[in-house]
């Protein structure tokens, strides 16, 4: 059961990782463009959260299961996106908003390029 059950989280686990993946760029890419679309941004910025959460449980879950002990901690960049959904869902769309919520991820890029690199190579050893 316990092997069954470890490939499963491991397939959830690099659905959740794709996912992040597509979300990071969605997020960059609308904050890039001329066209600002404010809805786009949030369901990214939403979409990344809840598949860092779920992906994070897949991986403690992982390790769990194997008996070892692990701390994930990405309380910062959490922190980062709930302000950045804050200053979308806080105000008209205008270009002091998108200018808000570039500076906002602009001081997250460490942290997303952290976790990226993290799932990138976790991605890589569970195919």
């Amino acid at each position: 059961m316990s092997g069954e059950t470890e490939v499963k989280i491991r397939q959830d686990l690099y659905a959740e990782i794709v996912l992040l993946e597509e979300s990071y760029r969605r997020i960059y890419s609308c904050l890039l463009s001329s066209e600002y679309d404010a809805s786009a941004v949030a369901f990214a910025l939403k979409t990344f959260k809840d598949s860092l959460n779920r992906a994070s449980t897949y991986v403690l879950t992982l390790y769990t299961l194997r008996g070892k002990r692990v701390n994930i901690s990405w309380d910062h960049l959490f922190t980062h996106l709930d302000y950045a959904l804050a200053a979308i869902n806080g105000s008209p769309p205008s270009i002091k908003q998108k200018d808000n919520v570039q500076t906002i991820l602009a001081m997250s890029k460490a942290e997303f390029e952290q976790v990226l690199t993290y799932f990138l190579t976790l991605k890589e050893s569970i195919k």
